[in-house]
């Protein structure tokens, strides 16, 4: 049963048969929709949790070609879903524990705002999974996304498409991922998931973001035959247990 009472087509998914009070806050990957989410909620929801998903305001028209962060007063497309992500999160004020479910770069969103609540002494975030990201070399995911995702065929196009992107995004370009995972608790749970194969972020730059976050007690899943954001589809026998495991020791 889907509670329809948010706005950007936010919906909350009840589990049939809920297991836990945890509640798994899903945030899509950049350009994508909450339906690309459906075999995630449906997973989570067989496992007991209840989980809630919305549409990003992940186009530049969204923001008038100028996407700005009023809570960081940053500007680019990183900073601004960080506090849309926020919006939703505040919302739901049911459950009062959370998991962090993310996608592809907007992971990095994701990590933002909660390095807020964090710093803020807000406690309701219990753990996070990140699937295919955030990659630390963001020209290089630009790059690709301009390959990959939005299709742009010319070479030249891309490398003049490609410092665009990147900058759009987050003039940081990523590196300030590190102050803000600094400022999650010691030991805090994350599973990192990524494919082998993955053609826009690489599972190497993957590591990169995590192996200098020592406060986090994090672990991986590798799939050796996925791509970007294939695992649950293409692979479930291996991602699911992962997810599985993961989620179950923190009931």
């Amino acid at each position: 049963m889907a509670d329809f009472s948010f706005p950007d087509e936010g919906e909350l998914f009840k589990a049939p048969q809920r297991k836990s009070e945890t509640l798994i806050f899903f945030a899509h990957f950049f350009q994508g929709h909450k339906k690309a989410l459906r075999r995630h909620i449906e997973f989570v929801n067989e496992l007991g949790f209840d989980a809630y998903a919305f549409n990003l305001k992940d186009s530049p028209k969204d923001h008038y070609f100028v996407p700005y962060s009023p809570i960081s007063k940053k500007f680019g497309m990183k900073h601004a879903l960080a506090d849309q992500i926020e919006e939703h999160f505040n919302l739901q004020t049911e459950y009062k524990t959370k998991i962090i479910f993310a996608f592809s770069n907007v992971t990095g969103c994701c990590m933002e705002f909660m390095a807020r609540h964090f710093l803020n002494g807000r406690n309701e975030i219990s753990a996070m999974i990140c699937d295919s990201g955030p990659g630390k070399n963001f020209v290089y995911s630009s790059f690709k996304l301009l390959e990959h995702q939005l299709n742009v065929k010319s070479l030249p196009l891309k490398i003049l498409g490609t410092p665009f992107v990147a900058l759009g995004w987050t003039p940081s370009l990523h590196k300030d991922i590190k102050t803000d995972l600094e400022k999650f608790p010691k030991d805090f749970p994350l599973l990192s998931i990524r494919g082998w194969k993955d053609p826009m972020i690489s599972p190497k730059h993957i590591d990169e973001i995590f192996d200098v976050a020592t406060n986090l007690k994090w672990q991986k899943c590798g799939l050796p035959q996925a791509g970007h954001l294939n695992g649950l589809r293409d692979f479930p026998s291996e991602y699911k247990p992962a997810v599985e495991k993961f989620l179950t020791k923190l009931i």
